[in-house]
This record gives structure tokens, C-alpha cells and sequence, in this order.
């Protein structure tokens, strides 16, 4: 998808793009630091929460989220949501009720320095590659995020649509939240595909609506290929229900 960036965008992203990186990196130092002091694990989460938080401001996102009630801040899900823009990962760690950790590409905890800070979040990961010979890793991952009270977090399409439109979904969040007995919470992300998109960093303001949909209970009544097509079809009405 080809954004339209005005100067005043422009501009915007040249004064605020190094103030990010700095803090990013500031980010990076401190969650390092909390790996090495009593309950750093606690502080590590309060950064990441602020981060996410930190992102949205500086972009200039106006957020809003509908659903939070249907929410029960006590439990553990699988979140899974459309993921249309660079931006879905400051909105949902910032606007959802829970406290969520991204399954995330075994390639990222290569990098240094970064791949250490998804450690000491604790982030689960997956090699897609080699989803099933690393089957034990992937779940030992998962039972750690829950077991620290937290929710995992999976875009389903596998990568950043750039658009409105979904893209097919995989199976993992239907085979993860069934073996792990977790419910469902589908999550539909609104208009934040003209906003940023992969590959392109600008600083465009805008609005970016959320709605948390009716959490799926009942994942044992369906097949991983039933359950799939049931997160898709919720989401994608809801998707396609706003103009």
C-alpha cells in the first residue's frame, strides 16, 4: 500500500525519528540492566508497558478500544488479531487489558543485544521452519509466559498485511490455545494500515480503533482447521462491518 505523507508528516518524523531511537535503545539498556537485580522481571514488564505507550505518543496515534469489559484481567489467552501496520504492536501492548507476550520468529533472538531483551520479557518463540521438530522449545516457551500471568499475542496472517483485506490465517493460535486449554480472544484492528506500513517509518497522525471481540471459550468443541476458520470469519466480519 502506498501512503500519502504530507510535508508536516515529514517533517514530524525527521525531529522525532532520533528522539525514538534514543529511547529505544535507552529501553534496550534498562531491560538488559533488570536481568541482573531481584525483581527485575516486574520492572522489565513496566518498561515494555511504557514503551508501548511511549510509541503511540510520539507517532501521534489517537487510540480507542471497545471490549475491554469482556476481558477478565485475572486470565491467560491467546490473543489473536489482524495485523496491519509496524504500529499493531505499540497499540496492543498499550490497549489491551492484559499484559501480552508476541510470539515471535526465532530469528529475532539472534540479534544482540535486542535478542537478549526478548528473553528477559520472555517472549515465546518459534522457528517456522521447524515448528514441529522444536515442538517441546516452542511449549516450554508458552507454559513459562503463562505461568508468569501473562497472555500470548499472535497475528495469524504471519506477517504485516499493509492493508484492510486479511490475509490467510495459520493454524498456530488454534493448535497452541487447544493444547494448552486457553481460550480465545480475537482482536480487530481499525485503520492502521494508513498509517504505517511495513517498511516505511513516518510519524503520520491519525486514529486507530480496537475492538476486542467476545472471547472464544469453548476451543475443545473444534477442530485446529474449524477453529481457525471460526477466528478468521469473527474477525473479518467485524473487519469489513466498518466503512
Amino acid at each position: 500500500m502506498e501512503l500519502k505523507i504530507d510535508r508536516k508528516t515529514k517533517i514530524r518524523t525527521l525531529y522525532l525519528f532520533p528522539s525514538f531511537l534514543f529511547l529505544f535503545i535507552l529501553f534496550i539498556l534498562i531491560i538488559l540492566f533488570t536481568a541482573l537485580i531481584p525483581g527485575g522481571k516486574k520492572i522489565a514488564t513496566k518498561v515494555y508497558h511504557y514503551f508501548g505507550w511511549l510509541g503511540i505518543k510520539m507517532v501521534g496515534v489517537n487510540l480507542t478500544v471497545n471490549g475491554i469489559e469482556k476481558i477478565d484481567t485475572n486470565k491467560s489467552y491467546i490473543v489473536v488479531g489482524n495485523h496491519p501496520s509496524t504500529l499493531d504492536i505499540f497499540t496492543h501492548i498499550h490497549g489491551l487489558p492484559v499484559s501480552i507476550r508476541f510470539l515471535t520468529k526465532t530469528e529475532l533472538f539472534r540479534i544482540p543485544f535486542f535478542g537478549r531483551v526478548l528473553k528477559v520479557l520472555g517472549l515465546p518463540r518459534i522457528d517456522r521452519k521447524n515448528a514441529q521438530l522444536n515442538l517441546p522449545k516452542i511449549n516450554k516457551s508458552i507454559s513459562e509466559v503463562l505461568e508468569a500471568g501473562h497472555s500470548i499475542m499472535i497475528f495469524p496472517e504471519g506477517t504485516r498485511s499493509n492493508q484492510k483485506k486479511l490475509l490467510p490465517f495459520k493454524k498456530g493460535a488454534a493448535n497452541i490455545s487447544k493444547a494448552f486449554n486457553l481460550p480465545i480472544v480475537p482482536v480487530v484492528t481499525h485503520n492502521a494500515h494508513t498509517l504505517m506500513v511495513k517498511g516505511k517509518v513516518w510519524f503520520k497522525k491519525g486514529n486507530i480503533h480496537l475492538d476486542i471481540l467476545d472471547p472464544i471459550e469453548n476451543t475443545d468443541e473444534f477442530t485446529t482447521d474449524e477453529l481457525t476458520n471460526l477466528i478468521y470469519e469473527k474477525i473479518n466480519r467485524v473487519l469489513n462491518a466498518q466503512k
